[in-house]
């Protein structure tokens, strides 16, 4: 595999320690094997504009405040102009709510400049560019359920891989529900379509009305529905938990959760299946 770095960085020296990091990428005995690196700079948003609007880019190495952009606005310029091009921002340690600002905007992944090394750096870009092109998949197929308006499987699939490790790299916990519909009798899944499909689509908006400002929605199936809540101050995980259980039990709607703690990784199909497993055994009295 050749691989075309775009590093944009407009310190000489981290410039520099960047292009050594993917040079000892490329010559590891783990690595060689699989990719050979070009790296291309630039230390400011218009020479990155300039390279890109010439060159072909695989995935880019970017530190959002340039002399020329700051913040969110590199990121979305960057993505204006190359939209299919992963992006992995490199931040200085204190940075950790731009970064979380700039992974909800968009950005694969984020890596903190202190703690770079070739390992992390590598995974870092085989990821980032594995979960974009899925991105583009889902994109491609649609991203939404055409019922409830909300993600499809597909594409919850991806953003919750991208908030499952945002949550391990600030070291904070993940909340992960699975919801059903429990006021669905059999008969209705049978010959009652559209009464099914009211319910589904009333509980999908009511679902969005109490997920909160990080919360990822999602309808995963027929009567399933999938919702992740990052760990916040302005609301820690216990009470977003304790809110969303309680309303969705007025509202027929069995949840099961699963936690993603920061010292006990997890895989995104385990805390699936955990949440699944979690599901209230209990069924609800059907709606006249």
């Amino acid at each position: 595999m050749h691989l075309r770095v775009l590093l944009v960085e407009p310190d000489p020296e981290d410039l520099l320690f960047l292009e050594e990091l993917l040079l000892e990428i490329e010559e590891h005995p783990q690595w060689h094997r699989w990719v050979h690196i070009e790296a291309l700079a630039a230390s400011s948003w218009m020479e990155a504009a300039a390279i890109l609007t010439r060159e072909s880019v695989d995935v880019v190495l970017l530190n959002p405040n340039l002399r020329d952009s700051l913040g969110v606005a590199t990121l979305r310029r960057l993505q204006a102009r190359a939209p299919r091009i992963p992006v992995i921002v490199v931040t200085e340690a204190d940075d950790r709510d731009l970064a979380t600002h700039l992974m909800r905007e968009g950005a694969q992944d984020f890596l903190h400049k202190k703690q770079l090394d070739p390992g992390p750096l590598a995974h870092a870009l085989r990821n980032a560019i594995e979960r974009q092109r899925r991105l583009v998949a889902a994109r491609a197929m649609g991203m939404c359920d055409p019922l409830t308006g909300l993600l499809n499987r597909e594409a919850f699939l991806t953003f919750a891989e991208r908030d499952r490790r945002l949550a391990g790299a600030l070291h904070r916990r993940w909340l992960l529900f699975a919801g059903e519909l429990r006021n669905i009798s059999e008969a209705s899944l049978v010959g009652e379509e559209q009464r099914r499909d009211l319910a589904v689509v009333g509980a999908g908006d009511f679902l969005r009305g109490i997920a909160g400002s990080t919360g990822l929605l999602a309808r995963i199936s027929e009567l399933r529905f999938a919702l992740a809540i990052l760990d916040t101050l302005a609301e820690p995980i216990e009470i977003a938990r304790a809110r969303i259980e309680t309303a969705a039990i007025s509202q027929g709607i069995a949840l099961g959760a699963a936690i993603l703690e920061p010292d006990s990784p997890a895989s995104l199909e385990a805390l699936l299946e955990q949440a699944a497993a979690n599901l209230a055994p209990i069924a609800l009295a059907v709606r006249r």
